[in-house]
């Protein structure tokens, strides 16, 4: 005869881990979950050690890197300088504003919102190097910055002229837009006021005509029974 009953496992019953539970049995082996906030904190060490090292990279490379490629844009001639810093200083700062701008709409999706901030932050990146050139302390930054002196000489004061520019012109036209939308709202509202005016009138002439002809009909209807009660032969009392 054999016995009905489950077999406990040498490491004792293993159960469910309830919710919130820090610890899991395997084999009478207890396993330590790692908290939340450690798995953060390291996550967040090993992206600021990854921003850290990427900057110290990029100060280093990118200013030559850039100040090359202006150089070799410009092609020589100093006088190329002047409209491409000027065409660099103004679209890289008006499109990511605008773009920036739509970004901050609640109506669209989360991750719509993301890509958009995203996409207006990558096309910032030709006046953010332009400014690490101009601006920067470090001995790449100089020697960025003799390099333009040499080949592209009126490329960094235009660039920034025209970022300015790009930004008076972005809020302008966020601005003019807004009120645009405002205008356009307000004149659907007046639209709207003066439609819902004229239904209500009409509505007003169509009850009081019903209500004439109601009057009327019933005044024919009086007048007819009126004669039929008056054209009846009156009776004679007889002796």
């Amino acid at each position: 005869m054999t016995d009905s009953a489950t077999p406990t496992p040498p490491g004792g019953p293993v159960g469910p881990v309830p919710r919130g539970g820090k610890a899991a049995t395997t084999g009478g082996v207890t396993e330590e979950k790692m908290p939340v906030w450690l798995f953060r904190t390291i996550i967040g060490a090993i992206a600021a050690v990854v921003l850290v090292v990427g900057y110290l990279i990029a100060s280093v490379t990118v200013p030559l890197v850039w100040a090359n490629s202006i150089k070799g844009q410009v092609g020589g001639s100093l006088g190329n300088s002047i409209p491409l810093g000027m065409f660099y200083g103004f679209t890289f700062t008006f499109v990511p504003i605008l773009i920036l701008w739509q970004a901050r709409r609640s109506t669209l999706h989360r991750w719509a919102r993301i890509s958009l901030a995203a996409v207006g932050v990558l096309l910032s990146i030709p006046n953010l190097m332009t400014l690490g050139v101009l601006y920067g302390t470090t001995q790449t930054s100089t020697d960025a910055r003799s390099i333009w002196a040499n080949s592209a000489n009126w490329f960094g004061t235009w660039s920034q002229v025209f970022m300015v520019i790009g930004v008076v012109c972005a809020v302008a036209v966020i601005v003019l837009g807004r009120m645009w939308l405002r205008r356009g709202r307000k004149i659907r509202e007046i639209k709207a006021a003066e439609k819902l005016v004229r239904d209500n009138e009409r509505a007003r002439e169509k009850a009081q005509r019903e209500a004439g002809s109601a009057a009327e009909k019933a005044a024919k209807e009086a007048a007819r029974a009126e004669r039929r009660h008056g054209s009846k032969p009156t009776d004679t009392p007889q002796d």
